[in-house]
């Protein structure tokens, strides 16, 4: 049997590791960002601390903030609009899962236009495009929406929530940077870090384990 695991082009670790944006940005020749995040973390400062970064480089960037803690399919919708209007070239999530997927399924679309009405996308579409460039930097623990080929979007009009699994949106780059994360609630500080908890003790318990897991089962120890 194989195993198949698919990673992203590039992984950055620890405080700080936000300064590598605009270096990403430039060695890639983007022109213009569609930054996405989402109203709480425009108004607390985190989402400032990417921006600061962008703007200090001199990066033009368009903000798309309207997000629900769930995201829609019109969340999707109307940020591939808005990508197209600004003229982006490119993607830069800061957020938890809710924003980093739904920056993955305005990607997709951007890409693969035939998956307009979103619902499409259910399960393991085919698609033939891989994403716009995404880079993504998690606000939270557990989800690893930076490093996945999944992500769920709210199908209002059905009642239901979509499960996407497509390796063409996994982001290019993934900016894990712990002074993104400061700033959790308690509640939702405890409840992500008890996720990540969660897969790591997977590791221990999985009868599919193999050498990704076994990864994961040292890092509790």
């Amino acid at each position: 049997m194989a195993n198949r695991f698919v990673l992203n082009e590039t992984s950055y670790f620890g405080a700080g590791a936000r300064e590598s944006l605009a270096d990403e940005v430039k060695a890639r020749g983007f022109k213009k960002i569609l930054f996405v995040t989402d109203k709480v973390l425009l108004e607390c400062g985190v989402a400032k601390m990417v921006t600061d970064v962008m703007e200090k480089a001199g990066i033009a960037y368009d903000t798309y903030s309207e997000i629900k803690a769930n995201p829609t399919v019109k969340n999707v919708q109307d940020g591939v609009k808005l990508f197209k209007d600004c003229g982006a070239d490119a993607l830069v999530a800061v957020g938890g899962g809710s924003v980093m997927d739904t920056a993955k399924g305005i990607g997709i679309i951007v890409a693969n236009p035939e998956y307009s009405d979103v619902v499409s996308l259910e399960g393991v579409a085919p698609t033939k495009n891989k994403s716009i460039p995404l880079i993504a930097l998690p606000t939270t623990s557990g989800t690893a929406a930076e490093v996945t080929i999944n992500y769920v979007i709210t199908d209002e009009v059905n009642k239901k929530k979509m499960v996407c699994v497509d390796p063409h949106d996994i982001p290019v780059v993934a900016i894990v940077d712990s002074d993104l994360m400061m700033g959790m609630p308690k509640g939702l500080c405890a409840s992500t870090g008890m996720d990540a908890l969660t897969h790591a003790i997977e590791g221990y318990i999985t009868l599919g384990a193999w050498e990704m897991s076994d990864i994961d089962r040292k890092s509790v120890v």
